[in-house]
C-alpha cells in the first residue's frame, strides 16, 4: 500500500484493537504501521505503538519500537491541574515488560523517570520482573529522611510520591514504605522555650498521621501487608487508627474484625486505670491500690505498667485524668475510631453511602461488641465535676451504646437518667450563649440528648411501611421521570403495571439518562417486554428519533446493549457507528470483541474496504455521530456512496 493513501479516520481504540488480532501482513495492520510511521509523537501515535506490541509484535520486537514506546511517555508532561499524579505509562509500562527488553535499557529508562512515573510503572499490572527493577531504582534515589517534617507533605519525597499512585505492586509498596519518613523526634533548636518547641512537634507528628493517612487510603488492596509491616514499628497504631476509623469500608472483613477486636482490647486497661485511680483519690495509699489490683497489673505488660505508674504517681495531673479514663475513651472511640462502624449510614461520598466490604451483619455484630465495652464504662460514670456533660462528644457514646446494646436493663436506663440531668442542668447554662448563636454546639447535643430521652421511654409504636411513591398513569408518564425515579420505585411501577410494552420501551430508554441503578439492571426491565428482542431492535434502528440528545446519551445506550449476556449481530449492527467502535469490552478491553467480531466477519480481508471504511464519515458529535454500524460497513464493502444519517 503506497504511502499516498488517505489518512485512517477510524477512532485509534478501535484500530489498535484489529491490530492487536492481527498478523503483520493483514491490512488492519498495514494501515497502522503506515499511521504510526507517518504520526508525529502524541497519543494516537501512542496507541498504535501500543496495539503494535500487543499484537504482531506481542513475543518479539526490535529495539527501535520498544525505545520509541518508552521515549513516548517518558516525555510526556503532566497536566498543571495534577502535577503529583501525571499521565498513564502503559505503554512504556508494556515495553519495559516486554520479552525483548534489556536489563540495561530497563535499568537505564527507570533511571530516566520521575517518582511519579515510577510509581505508575511500578503499578499492579507490572510483572515481578518490572516491580524488582522498579524498586531497585526508587531505592538508588537518595537516602530515607532522618524524620517526618511538615514540609514533607508539600515537598514529597521520592517514596512518598510513588506510594501517592494507586493499585501498586506489592513489591513496590513494601520497598517504598520501608523508605518513607519515620515518626518524629524534633531536636530543640537554640534559644526556642518549651512551647514552641512542642508546637513544631505536634505540628510533624500531624502530617505525620495525614501521610500515613493518605497511603492507606490510596492502598486497600494492601492493607493487610501494612499491618502486618507496621506491627512492631511506630506506624502501628495510625495504620491501624486509620483502617478502622477513616475507611473501614475498604476494608477485608476478616482484617477489619481483626482490628476492631484488638481494638476492644485496650479498653479494659482504661477501666483498670480509672478504678485504680479512684480508689487512690478516695482515701487510699499507692501501696494499698497496688496490693488490690495486684492480679491485674501481673497481666500487665511492662508498658502498660509504666503508663499506670505514671499516672497513678502523678497527684496533681494523673489522677485527676485517671478518674476519667474509661468514659473519655470510650466517647473518643465512638466519635472516631468507631463512629462509621456506629454509624453506617454516615459514611458517605458525594451524598450516596459508601459500600462496604463487610456486611451488614458483621457490623451490627462489632457494634454490640462496642456497646458491652462501653456498658462497662457507663457503669464507671459518677455525677459531678470530674465528669461534666459538656458538649455533644459526651452524649453521642450513650446514645450509640443504647442503639447497639442487645438489652437495655433498668440499671443502664437510671444511669442514662442520670447523665441526661447533668446534660440538661449544662443546656441551661449555656442557654444564653446559644441564644446569641455562640455555642454552636448545643443544638447537637439538644437533638442527641432528645434521642437518648426516647430511647430509654417506652418503646414507641413502629411508624408503619412508607408508601411507595406515584409517578402517575402509565400513558402520562415520561423516560425523563422514569429516569428519575428510585430503583424500588421504578420496580415497583413496572410490577403494578403489566404487560404495558410502550412503558417498559419507555424504562429502558430512561437508562441512557441514568445509567447508575444499584438494585435493576437493563435486563432486568428488558425481561418484562413481550418481545425484547425485537423491541431492542426497534429502539435502537430508531435511537436519534425516539432518544437523541448528546454523546453521553448514545455512549449509555451502546454500554447497555453491549453489557447484556447476549447481543446479536444484527442489533450490534444497528448501533451508532462511532459510539460503537469507542466502545470499550470486559476487563477494559481497547475495543468491545463483540463489535470487532462483526466489523471484521463484513470487511475480511478485503484491503479496498478496509480502506474505505477508515475514511467513513462517522463522528462524535452532530447528525453524522447517529450513522449505524451497518449501513457504513455494506458502504464500505460494496463500494457504494455513504448513506444518508438516520432521520429525526
Amino acid at each position: 500500500m503506497d504511502s499516498g493513501v488517505a489518512a485512517p479516520t477510524l477512532p485509534l481504540n478501535f484500530l489498535c484493537a484489529l491490530v492487536a488480532d492481527s498478523g503483520a501482513e493483514e491490512p488492519p495492520a498495514r494501515i497502522a504501521a503506515e499511521q504510526a510511521r507517518s504520526m508525529d509523537d502524541g497519543r494516537d501515535r501512542r496507541e498504535l505503538l501500543e496495539g503494535l506490541l500487543r499484537g504482531p509484535y506481542g513475543i518479539s520486537a526490535p529495539s527501535w519500537l520498544l525505545e520509541a514506546a518508552i521515549n513516548s511517555d517518558l516525555t510526556q508532561k503532566p497536566p498543571r491541574s495534577e502535577p503529583l499524579y501525571g499521565p498513564s505509562m502503559d505503554l512504556a509500562r508494556r515495553a519495559l515488560s516486554h520479552p525483548s527488553c534489556t536489563p540495561q535499557l530497563r535499568h537505564e529508562s527507570l533511571g530516566r523517570c520521575t517518582a511519579v512515573q515510577l510509581g505508575h510503572l511500578g503499578s499492579a499490572q507490572a510483572g515481578d520482573i518490572l516491580a524488582d527493577a522498579v524498586a531497585n531504582s526508587l531505592r538508588e534515589r537518595g537516602p530515607r529522611p532522618d524524620s517526618m517534617t511538615v514540609d514533607l507533605l508539600d515537598t514529597p519525597t521520592d517514596a512518598q510520591l510513588v506510594l501517592r499512585q494507586h493499585r501498586l505492586h506489592s513489591i513496590v509498596v513494601a520497598t517504598a514504605v520501608d523508605l518513607l519518613p519515620p515518626y518524629p523526634f524534633l531536636d530543640e533548636k537554640d534559644e526556642e522555650d518549651t512551647s514552641a518547641w512542642l508546637k513544631r512537634q505536634e505540628a510533624a507528628e500531624r502530617s505525620w498521621c495525614t501521610m500515613w493517612k493518605q497511603v492507606v487510603s490510596t492502598h486497600p488492596e494492601h492493607h493487610r501487608l501494612l499491618v502486618d509491616w507496621s506491627y512492631d514499628n511506630d506506624a502501628g497504631f495510625v495504620v491501624r487508627e486509620h483502617l478502622l476509623g477513616s475507611i473501614p469500608w475498604d476494608v477485608e472483613p476478616e482484617l477489619l474484625a481483626e482490628i476492631a477486636q484488638n481494638d476492644l482490647a485496650s479498653f479494659p486497661l482504661s477501666v483498670l486505670i480509672t478504678r485504680m485511680c479512684r480508689m487512690r483519690r478516695d482515701g487510699a495509699t499507692e501501696k494499698e491500690v497496688r496490693e488490690h489490683f495486684a492480679n491485674d497489673l501481673a497481666a500487665l505488660v511492662p508498658q502498660q505498667r509504666k503508663r499506670i505508674d505514671h499516672v497513678l504517681s502523678d497527684d496533681k495531673y494523673g489522677l485527676r485524668f485517671g478518674c476519667r479514663t474509661a468514659i473519655s475513651r470510650i466517647a473518643r472511640a465512638a466519635d472516631r475510631e468507631w463512629r462509621y462502624i456506629l454509624n453506617p449510614d454516615q459514611a458517605q461520598q458525594y451524598g450516596r453511602p459508601h459500600p462496604w466490604r463487610a456486611s451488614e451483619d458483621q457490623l451490627a455484630s462489632l457494634a454490640q461488641k462496642f456497646a458491652k465495652h462501653a456498658t462497662v464504662a457507663l457503669e464507671l460514670w459518677e455525677p459531678g465535676s470530674e465528669l461534666p456533660v459538656r458538649s455533644a462528644d459526651d452524649l453521642r457514646w450513650v446514645r450509640d451504646l443504647l442503639q447497639h446494646l442487645p438489652a437495655v436493663t433498668p440499671e443502664v436506663k437510671e444511669k442514662v437518667r442520670l447523665i441526661c440531668a447533668e446534660a440538661h442542668r449544662e443546656l441551661a447554662r449555656r442557654q444564653d450563649y446559644a441564644r446569641r448563636g455562640l455555642d454552636s454546639d448545643t443544638q447537637q447535643s439538644r437533638e442527641l440528648l432528645d434521642t437518648i430521652e426516647r430511647m430509654t421511654a417506652e418503646p414507641l409504636p413502629d411508624p408503619g411501611r412508607a408508601r411507595t411513591a406515584s409517578l402517575g398513569k402509565p400513558d402520562q408518564v415520561t423516560v425523563r421521570d422514569l429516569a428519575g425515579a428510585p430503583d424500588t420505585v421504578l420496580d415497583d411501577y413496572l410490577r403494578r403495571h403489566p404487560g404495558n410494552n410502550a412503558l417498559v420501551e419507555r424504562a429502558l430508554l430512561a437508562f441512557a439518562y441514568r445509567a447508575y441503578h444499584r438494585n435493576l439492571s437493563f435486563a432486568d426491565v428488558l425481561k418484562r417486554h413481550s418481545d425484547p428482542q425485537r423491541a431492542l431492535l426497534d429502539l435502537t434502528q430508531s435511537l436519534r428519533r425516539r432518544l437523541g440528545g448528546g454523546p453521553n446519551l448514545r455512549e449509555a445506550w451502546v454500554d447497555a446493549v453491549l453489557n447484556l449476556p447476549v447481543t446479536k449481530p444484527e442489533l450490534i449492527r444497528a448501533l451508532p457507528a462511532w459510539t460503537a467502535l469507542k466502545a470499550r469490552g470486559p476487563q477494559d478491553q481497547a475495543a468491545h470483541p463483540a463489535v470487532t467480531s462483526v466489523v471484521r466477519t463484513v470487511l475480511g480481508d478485503n484491503a479496498e474496504a478496509w480502506q474505505r471504511f477508515t475514511t467513513s464519515p462517522a463522528s462524535y458529535a452532530g447528525p453524522t455521530a447517529w450513522f449505524r454500524l451497518g449501513d457504513l460497513l455494506d458502504a464500505a464493502a460494496n463500494g457504494t456512496p455513504w448513506p444518508m444519517p438516520p432521520r429525526t
